[in-house]
């Protein structure tokens, strides 16, 4: 699908049932997502992952105020993305964002690539990957990071809490 010049966010996919673990299954793929949140600047992602189980990839997401993708929940898959030119009106943010909840472990995001994400201005506070408020156990592999984050930034990626994340084989540049 391409989806363009949306007001408000782009797919969002929930699904699976947490409490047993059972996958949702759903698939988000080839898209084109563009130029969204154009009415509500913030919270209104091109991507959105929630429940359990479900996978985005071989998505090109680009320009855009705020977030690209969040992630709540456990076992999601976010793999072989370029995802550029966001975060680029916003702080405290990050191209993906996943947080506030401790038991939402299992996600992996992998072989993605993280472009231009950020602003010029020098505020404080972006970022490729946010893993915010105790979100543990999560997977960052094989991703490759350029110029993300921004003039005065969190870096490329940034854990506020939690623990047993884990960062692999990553490559980030300038």
């Amino acid at each position: 699908c391409d989806i363009l010049d949306a007001g408000d966010g782009g797919i969002s996919l929930t699904g699976g049932v947490r409490k047993t673990l059972a996958p949702g299954e759903h698939l988000a793929e080839n898209n084109h997502i563009a130029r969204f949140s154009r009415w509500c600047r913030t919270y209104r992602p091109a991507l959105s992952l929630h429940g359990c189980g479900n996978r985005a990839r071989h998505n090109l997401i680009h320009d855009s105020a705020h977030m690209a993708v969040t992630l709540g929940g456990n076992d999601h898959l976010f793999e072989l993305n370029e995802i550029h030119s966001v975060v680029r009106e916003t702080t405290d943010s990050a191209a993906l964002y996943a947080g506030g909840n401790p038991t939402a472990r299992g996600n992996v995001i992998r072989h993605n690539s993280w472009h231009h994400i950020g602003s010029g201005l020098r505020h404080s506070g972006q970022a490729g990957v946010y893993f915010d408020d105790g979100l543990s156990g999560n997977r960052v592999i094989g991703n490759v990071f350029y110029r993300v984050g921004g003039v005065a930034a969190f870096g490329a990626a940034n854990v506020h809490g939690g623990k047993e994340n884990l960062f692999e084989n990553n490559l980030f540049v300038e």
